[in-house]
């Protein structure tokens, strides 16, 4: 296949939803061929009401007009919740990422009450902000909601049972951000990205774009994809604990965000994480008889290392 064949495949995900076996299977096979070819796909067909949508964004929006001084009042460094301000996210070895971002944590507490004490359980600190709470919320559960049904429809493709994801999703420390990036012309003087290229760190990651581009996927051919940006579509890209799971089979791409639109682009991720203690055996999703190509990890363990090795404000050793 050529350069200009390669495309992040679009997937009509009503049929998982609302359809006979027969079109479940047919879109829990799409979904599972993407997820090995590009490790990202786009929805359609997921049944995320547009109004709810909107109104999101229209929080969001609001959020991010509001003067630096009163977003940087809910900014909690240690826990990663909260307002993140432009140009946080630096590494000495390379330019800066040119967003700013409100964290959300998962809504509904662990069960277990130990759990409480790590900083991936830590409350959300929200904005004293009109409007933003509700919709905000609703757009999490609903987009939390869509990810688990992709799960069961990964789960089908692997020849496993539906529910297989569902019992590690207990007690998950799953997150959701809303996210604002200046137009790239207007930060050059500083850094000439958006988000450097990157993979995420959990099972799968689900994104609403605005109509504003910039999200580009590295391809199988080594080559910059980019994701057409559409309000009415959801993003669902792999991540490398679900790479680590599958022994590999899922493919997590590296992604990056440049906003070339000219305009104030705003977009919405959720990372849906399993529990803490939640072991990632490639034992449980390998093939019968294919070699192990990883060691079994602690989710919450790995991931908190993966960000303490990026975050000064993560040193500290997770102590769950």
């Amino acid at each position: 296949m050529s350069a200009a064949e390669h495309v992040i495949p679009t997937i009509d995900f009503s049929g998982f939803l609302g359809g006979a076996e027969a079109a479940r299977r047919s879109a829990a096979a799409a979904v599972g061929t993407a997820a090995e070819t590009y490790g990202f796909m786009i929805l359609t067909g997921h049944g995320l009401d547009p109004a709810a949508v909107e109104a999101a964004f229209g929080a969001s929006r609001r959020f991010f007009d509001l003067p630096l001084e009163s977003k940087l009042k809910i900014q909690e460094k240690r826990t990663n919740r909260g307002y993140q301000p432009m140009f946080d996210n630096i590494d000495k070895n390379q330019k800066p990422s040119s967003q700013e971002a409100f964290s959300i944590g998962h809504p509904v507490p662990p069960a277990d009450g130990a759990l409480l004490d790590l900083p991936f359980y830590a409350a959300t600190p929200w904005p004293e902000l009109q409007g933003f709470k509700e919709p905000v919320l609703t757009c999490y559960h609903a987009m939390f909601a869509l990810g688990r049904e992709v799960l069961r429809a990964m789960a089908i493709h692997l020849a496993k049972p539906e529910d297989s994801f569902d019992r590690a999703l207990v007690d998950t420390y799953s997150n959701m951000r809303v996210l604002h990036y200046p137009p790239q012309e207007a930060v050059a003087h500083i850094t000439d990205v958006g988000v450097r290229p990157h993979e995420d760190q959990g099972l799968i990651t689900l994104l609403i774009q605005d109509e504003n581009g910039g999200l580009e996927v590295l391809g199988p051919n080594e080559a910059w994809l980019p994701v057409p940006p559409d309000p009415r579509t959801v993003v669902v890209n792999v991540a490398k604990l679900m790479t680590r799971w599958t022994n590999g089979r899922f493919r997590s791409a590296l992604h990056r965000v440049i906003n070339r639109s000219g305009r104030e682009r705003y977009s919405i991720p959720l990372f849906v994480h399993p529990s803490f203690h939640q072991v990632i055996d490639p034992a449980d999703f390998a093939r019968p008889d294919e070699p192990l190509r990883f060691e079994p990890i602690v989710a919450g363990r790995q991931v908190y290392e993966n960000f303490a090795r990026q975050r000064v404000s993560w040193k500290t050793p997770a102590t769950g």
